[in-house]
């Protein structure tokens, strides 16, 4: 009867210590799956916010191709305009901001400054020239 009693006791310590053991390893594999996770949900922050700043800093260029009219800035707006990811934000811009301009020279008459004349030409160019290409 002893024997049986300490067989069956050791037994079950065998079987509590698998099941620890096992625990213990199921435990470290959710926390690797946790921090890889966490880890990826990171690169995917950083990746979004390097996608944010390069798409800040094309609109801050071409705000300031817009508003200078220049061979050089032309190159800009063609530069973006002609991305097929951005053609369709660009075309609108510029679309928007020679109706502002047409407008103000309808309202002018021939009087309208000449810087105004300048900038209603630029637009219309880079629109020819995102359009054409």
């Amino acid at each position: 009867m002893a024997r049986l009693f300490l067989f069956t006791l050791f037994a079950a310590s065998l079987l509590i210590t698998g099941i620890l053991s096992g625990c213990a390893n199921g435990h470290g594999q959710a926390q690797d799956q946790s921090q890889t996770q966490a880890q990826s949900l990171t690169q995917a922050q950083s990746s979004l916010q390097a996608e944010q700043q390069e798409l800040g800093a094309m609109v801050q260029a071409l705000q300031q191709a817009i508003a200078s009219p220049s061979p050089e800035q032309l190159e800009v707006i063609a530069r973006f305009g002609t991305d097929s990811r951005y053609y369709v934000m660009v075309r609108g811009w510029l679309v928007q901001e020679l109706s502002g301009i047409e407008s103000q020279l309808a309202a002018h008459g021939d009087s309208a400054p000449e810087n105004m004349h300048a900038k209603a030409e630029h637009l219309r160019a880079a629109i020819r020239r995102i359009d054409l290409e």
